[in-house]
């Protein structure tokens, strides 16, 4: 194992406890700049718009502030811990690969459920303020 892929491996498998520390210093309900270039060409929230504040509400255990920001929150969380902890099974050899077939699913079916969800917030005015 080369130098580069170690220290990526380590990277990778420290990102949850980097991810914490990272949303434990955003302030969800702060004015900030907009960093989105959908949200700053078009001035209307993009498909995750929300989910950075929507993130951080959820880490300080406010659900309802979280689901105000992004609905999709809690899936896009539980997505990401389960692909961390299969990043970890398979770096141990302990599962398979994931077919492509899976993959193109899961991202086909995220992509899918995030432009729902924005469609229906744009038609009922509930976008996140950008």
């Amino acid at each position: 194992m080369s130098m580069t892929r170690a220290w990526r491996d380590r990277l990778l498998l420290a990102a949850p406890l980097l991810a914490v520390i990272g949303l434990s210093m955003v302030t969800p309900d702060a004015d900030g700049p907009t960093i989105c270039p959908f949200a700053n060409v078009t001035g209307i929230a993009c498909p995750g718009c929300g989910m950075t504040r929507a993130a951080g509400f959820l880490m300080r255990g406010d659900l309802a502030a979280a689901l105000t920001y992004h609905p999709l929150v809690v899936l896009m969380a539980l997505q990401a811990i389960a692909g961390w902890a299969w990043f970890v099974l398979r770096r141990g050899n302990r599962v398979k690969p994931m077919s492509n077939r899976v993959v193109t699913a899961i991202l086909v079916g995220t992509g899918v459920s995030l432009l729902a969800v924005w469609l229906l917030r744009l038609s009922m005015g509930s976008l996140p303020p950008v």
